[in-house]
């Protein structure tokens, strides 16, 4: 067994480094009032949060319940949501204390909620190995766990992580956070969450790769692929993949697994549809971008501004076509309205943003993550 890591608790109490975090995790949340009153008083909070965590007084608050609709997946998500101050900067800090811990040893294909290995790199390993390796990829198994966020053991959790982990004064407050949530399993929402959730799988990744006929494998969270050249293996893997999750990590697969010839159906993964020699979008995303194309032609049409959400979810949604044969999508839908009219529209509001937010200090005097370094 590797050696374990302590003394993380003292990399949280660097005065720097919370200044950082506070920063770091106010990114896309500066709307929120809570997050407006730290921001607005950045030195303070950072010796709010330091005494909080030199005294070891600070007491995770219980989660607020919310309903959101999941556009990605077209269902109703129950997220739990804590204030920013203190409990969302306590796990900013949390994060990038035991970040490197969990890192070493984790599946190089285990993607989501980690930097650098967001959707483009799931997808570009799976059209990797089609075009490289037609005869090995000629099935796919594909698979989700069950509930996995409210399925996981609270008390599994910190046993995998004592394995890595030795600091008893960080595990005690890891294991306050995660089961400050008197429901099951762990919160979704919770910043700490996703990184627990993906490490959790890490056994389940290298017992995957030990498995015979799955020549390649790749995890996007809860959600699984692999693939081999012949059925019938993959068929065995997943019984011993099913067995493994309720035997050792006490989850199970959904019941709607699927293994089939790949250029059947095409690989339906991270936003795409994957098939030998071709790579297009996902129904639902082709709808979503058209949809965005006619809102943005109506405003063109009607001699107005086109508004820099609109121009900034097209953006988004023509990025999504550089990674798959979208150049006829991108002439019929895109071409008309301009790029480059996008791009001024959105780096204008991004300017007035800035712009805002250093005439009312709040993102620290001016002083940007970027020139730290440290939580970026």
């Amino acid at each position: 067994m590797p050696k374990r890591v302590g003394y993380l608790y003292e990399r949280m109490l660097d005065k720097e480094v919370i200044r950082s975090c506070i920063i770091t995790g106010s990114r896309g949340k500066r709307k929120r009032q809570d997050v407006k009153e730290v921001l607005s008083d950045v030195d303070g909070y950072t010796e709010k949060v330091y005494k909080l965590l030199a005294t070891e007084t600070y007491v995770p608050t219980v989660p607020r319940k919310i309903r959101i609709f999941d556009n990605s997946c077209r269902k109703e998500r129950d997220i739990k949501v804590v204030p920013y101050y203190p409990d969302g900067i306590i796990q900013q800090l949390a994060v990038y204390a035991m970040k490197d811990v969990l890192m070493r040893g984790m599946y190089r294909w285990s993607c989501a909620s980690i930097p650098g290995r967001g959707n483009s790199c799931a997808a570009n390993y799976v059209k990797k190995h089609l075009k490289e390796d037609a005869k090995g990829t000629k099935y796919c198994g594909k698979f989700d766990i069950h509930h996995y966020y409210p399925t996981i053991s609270k008390q599994k959790m910190m046993d995998a992580l004592r394995r890595k982990i030795k600091d008893e004064k960080f595990l005690n407050l890891v294991e306050m956070i995660i089961r400050s949530d008197p429901d099951p399993g762990i919160s979704i929402g919770f910043y700490l969450n996703q990184w627990l959730a993906n490490f959790f799988l890490e056994p389940l990744d290298h017992f995957i790769c030990t498995l015979k006929g799955v020549k390649y494998y790749v995890r996007n969270m809860d959600d699984i692929v692999i693939l081999g050249g012949n059925k019938k293996k993959l068929h065995r893997a997943r019984e011993h993949i099913s067995r493994y999750l309720e035997t050792m990590l006490g989850l199970r697969l959904k019941d709607n697994w699927q293994i089939f010839k790949t250029d059947s159906r095409g690989i339906d993964f991270v936003g795409f549809r994957f098939f030998h020699g071709r790579t297009i979008l996902r129904r639902r995303n082709f709808q979503k971008l058209r949809r965005n194309a006619r809102t943005a032609r109506r405003f063109l049409e009607t001699h107005r501004k086109i508004p820099p959400h609109v121009a900034a979810g097209l953006l988004s949604r023509a990025g999504q076509l550089r990674h798959c044969n979208g150049q006829n999508v991108f002439d019929k839908y895109i071409k008309p309205i301009g790029i480059n009219r996008l791009k001024a529209i959105v780096r204008k509001e991004t300017l007035r943003r800035m712009e805002a937010d250093h005439d009312t200090g709040e993102i620290g005097n001016g002083k940007d993550i970027r020139s730290c370094g440290i939580c970026a």
